[in-house]
């Protein structure tokens, strides 16, 4: 099983894994360079075996839906934003969230969605 994975930050600034709508969070790199990913359900025990940006193996099933996909898009948005209000600290948080939204035509972030990753930017 060969499925290339895409790595997101967690709100603790975390690595995590997204494969197939479902997020995974680093247990430990083995000494063969193969890294363990568990689901972040914490009532999940699916997990995966990565070598750099590929699937290795896949153990378990997992006991809950997937996420949606805006429910990541906000997520990706809200630290790319944390980052960069922590480069530039005399931006307004609106400038920053409206110029990561020009650079990314595939969000489908709702109105609602703003505020909550403006008060995020500054915690």
């Amino acid at each position: 099983m060969e499925n290339k994975v895409n790595f997101i930050t967690s709100e603790k600034g975390k690595p995590l894994v997204l494969l197939n709508l479902h997020k995974y969070r680093l247990i430990r790199e083995r000494k063969d360079g193969m890294k363990k990913w568990l689901c972040t359900k914490k009532t999940c025990y699916a997990s995966i075996l990565t070598n750099g940006e590929y699937v290795h193996e896949t153990i378990n099933e997992h006991n809950h839906t997937e996420n949606s996909q805006q429910s990541i898009e906000r997520q990706v948005l809200r630290e790319a934003c944390k980052r960069k209000s922590n480069d530039t600290i005399c931006v307004r948080p609106i400038k920053i969230i409206r110029t990561e939204l020009m650079g990314n035509d595939h969000f489908e972030i709702e109105h609602r969605d703003v505020r909550p990753i403006r008060k995020a930017m500054y915690d």
